[in-house]
């Protein structure tokens, strides 16, 4: 779909800047995001309050952080997929990635969950309290809470999925998916 195609399926308004005024909050992106549960066999829908601010920084940052795999040597025949698509002559050592590595794997699968903590945590735009009642402030602990809570997956992927649609257009959301198969 299109970003002509997507504004008209749902009605977005577009809005002409002139200029930007210090403070002026212009590109500040709220929103709800629609989760689904089901209690004995009736369906609701929980609307959470969600924002963009500050969720691009992080993702910025975890990136930075983001584990490497371990490069290894190995010999890469002309006529294999490798060699064709480096354009090799003859038998030669390349330097690759070991996109298998069990370690780097594992390292991968926690950066990625603790990206998608720390997005859905930026993103709530509510207060998380704990049993008695009082604000909880602590990151940790709000991932204790939310836990707690018996969130799925498919639960979670949801509100990150919906913050970051606050300020991405759907096909490039299309795009980063591809990117990362």
């Amino acid at each position: 779909m299109s970003k002509k195609e997507e504004q008209e399926k749902v009605g977005i308004k577009e809005i002409s800047v002139n200029e930007l005024v210090e403070d002026s909050l212009v590109f500040e992106s709220k929103g709800i995001s629609r989760v689904k549960v089901t209690r004995d066999g009736e369906v609701h829908a929980l609307l959470f309050p969600i924002r963009s601010t500050g969720v691009s920084e992080l993702v910025d940052t975890y990136s930075k952080k983001a584990p490497m795999p371990p490069v290894i040597n190995e010999v890469v025949m002309p006529d294999s997929p490798i060699g064709k698509q480096l354009g090799l002559p003859r038998k030669m050592h390349v330097k690759t990635f070991d996109l298998t590595d069990r370690t780097y794997l594992d390292r991968k699968e926690k950066h990625d969950q603790n990206l998608g903590i720390a997005i859905l945590l930026q993103g709530l735009d509510m207060i998380i309290k704990d049993k008695g009642g009082n604000v909880v402030e602590d990151s940790d602990k709000k991932i204790e809470i939310l836990r707690g809570m018996k969130m799925s997956g498919d639960q979670f992927m949801q509100i990150v999925r919906d913050i970051e649609s606050l300020t991405k257009w759907d096909e490039e959301r299309e795009a980063d998916f591809f990117v990362g198969s």
